[in-house]
């Protein structure tokens, strides 16, 4: 068992320096442009709740800056940026109202 946590614990702490990574409002701004282009993210600035979540939440311009700009252009990845924001937009909602155990 002491195996495992120790796994878990490098796990853990492989994640965290993953979400580490500094993001500059640069690179929110730029990724924000590029993914304009795509209409489900048109339709996420046109709901208020989520185009307040995009300009204001930290976690959420967090998400959108860590998004690789040279990937954009590849088949299928703004399906996966799709994705990351509504998992990550949804989890914010659900804590806005309350509801644990997202």
């Amino acid at each position: 068992m002491g195996g495992i946590g120790i796994l878990f614990e490098l796990l853990s702490v492989i994640v965290d320096l993953s979400l580490l990574k500094e993001v500059r409002e640069e690179d929110i701004e730029k990724n924000i442009n590029q993914l304009k282009k795509h209409s489900w993210f048109q339709d996420y600035l046109k709901n208020e709740q989520y185009r307040s979540l995009i300009f204001h939440d930290q976690e959420v311009r967090h998400t959108i800056g860590r998004l690789k700009t040279k990937k954009f252009e590849k088949f299928g990845y703004h399906e996966k940026c799709h994705e990351k924001l509504d998992k990550v937009i949804w989890k914010k909602l659900y804590k806005l109202k309350g509801v644990k155990n997202f």
